[in-house]
């Protein structure tokens, strides 16, 4: 609520009109709440705030959400990057080199600039603003992620995500395949002023053409000083800020922060700005060691022989340079 502690005749006409307009985006906030929603149960709607920590990625680094170590996984989703916004100069691409993956898909998410994708079933496919692309490793795939040719010798912003998707297990040692779906395709849904693209699975009654591996939801959510309710309708789910003044649930979600939501809660999101919602139903702990994901550790083991020895499928034409085999130990997944 706005209180004004100066008499109005003080106030000159640009500080009034502030006034005015503070008054109006939080009126209308309010009209646009679910009444449904108590302020209690919004408060509560909260489970855990994740911070992001910077990872160093191909020539570039990441904002890393997922995962943490109080949360491994929301759902199926095991991994979470927030690549830029970061402005690229001439010669300064996108840059990475071939590398392995087993037992997930991935899912990139782009709001600015433009990437190609190769991979070692044969797909070719450049992702621009509000597409998707799904590729699912399975028993193995390789995979290069580099900026356009076109791009190389201008100034280029990129900003966008990367996610995993831990496979079910009777998907997970599946043959690998790629899919695209354009931006045009992806199903946008209007709530008030709120504008909500179902990029990935289902949510708002609405199914995206990409549906994914398991029940799930990846959702794009534009906000312009209203108020959205995130229904149950998954049993996990996490809102992740990635621009804009944005409250989750009563409480500011910083840019870049991921809210997990507690189970069975409508939590509201309201503000200016933009959310990725992610969720779905969980698929079980899953060992998680570099880019491996799988309910069998042995199939983890077998994933570091296959890559140190070469023996990955490789990506056609793309495969000259790939990122070498790290010396860690695998880390079991709590799955929570």
């Amino acid at each position: 609520m706005v209180h004004c502690r100066v008499p109005l005749s003080r106030l000159s006409l640009s500080e009034w009109a502030r006034g005015v307009e503070t008054l109006s985006d939080w009126l209308t906030s309010r009209l646009n709440e679910d009444p449904s929603v108590t302020h209690a149960e919004n408060l509560a709607a909260v489970e855990l705030t994740i911070e992001p920590r910077i990872r160093p990625v191909g020539n570039g680094s990441v904002r890393r959400l997922l995962p943490y170590r109080q949360r491994r996984m929301v759902g199926p989703f095991t991994f979470l990057d927030i690549m830029g916004p970061e402005a690229l100069g001439p010669g300064e691409g996108l840059n990475i080199d071939a590398h392995p993956h087993i037992g997930l898909s991935t899912l990139t998410y782009l709001l600015r600039g433009r990437a190609v994708h190769r991979d070692s079933t044969g797909a070719v496919q450049t992702i621009e603003p509000g597409a998707v692309n799904w590729m699912t490793a399975g028993s193995g795939v390789t995979h290069t992620e580099r900026s356009h040719p076109d791009d190389l010798d201008i100034e280029t912003d990129l900003f966008g995500t990367q996610l995993w998707v831990a496979l079910p297990r009777d998907a997970e040692n599946n043959p690998p395949k790629f899919e695209h779906c354009d931006a045009a395709e992806v199903p946008v849904v209007r709530s008030g002023d709120a504008e909500i693209r179902v990029a990935a699975g289902s949510g708002w009654g609405h199914d995206a053409p990409v549906a994914g591996s398991s029940p799930l939801v990846l959702a794009d959510i534009s906000l312009d000083g209203s108020t959205l309710a995130v229904p149950a309708e998954h049993p996990e789910r996490a809102v992740l800020s990635l621009n804009g003044d944005l409250r989750v649930g009563g409480s500011e979600l910083k840019e870049g922060s991921l809210a997990v939501l507690e189970p069975g809660t409508t939590a509201e999101i309201s503000g200016r700005g933009t959310a990725l919602l992610i969720g779905g139903e969980p698929v079980g702990k899953r060992y998680i060691w570099w880019n491996f994901v799988h309910s069998d550790l042995d199939a983890v083991e077998d994933a570091k022989r296959r890559w140190l020895g070469q023996s990955f499928p490789k990506v056609p034409d793309d495969h000259q340079t790939f990122v070498p085999l790290p010396s860690t130990p695998p880390a079991k997944s709590k799955g929570d």
